[in-house]
């Protein structure tokens, strides 16, 4: 099968643990999640995987300053995802952290 590639989501990281994205394909190559701080107030960031009907695992825990970015996959890795796996998220504080994720779906 065909991969398409796309910006697969946008917006913003919640308070509590909230999907940041959702594989709706059979499989998703996600290439890049970029997430930026754009509040006065350091935040902290944590970034997971969830395998549906699975338990979130943790993939990192960022303290992000005024204007920082950090971006999860560098240097070609990539996260794959089937159906109904999530990328999720949460920060300290609401509309604080906006973020970015593109990659592939089949």
């Amino acid at each position: 099968m065909a991969f398409t590639g796309a910006s697969l989501a946008d917006g913003q990281a919640a308070t509590s643990w909230a999907a940041v994205y959702t594989s709706t394909g059979v499989k998703t190559i996600v290439r890049s999640a970029d997430f930026h701080n754009t509040n006065a107030i350091t935040q902290t960031l944590e970034f997971a995987v969830t395998r549906s009907g699975s338990t979130r695992r943790i993939v990192a825990r960022v303290s992000l300053a005024q204007n920082e970015k950090v971006e999860f996959l560098t240097d070609g890795e990539v996260i794959v995802l089937s159906a109904a796996d999530t990328l999720d998220a949460q920060t300290t504080t609401a509309t604080a952290v906006d973020f970015t994720i593109t990659g592939a779906t089949e």
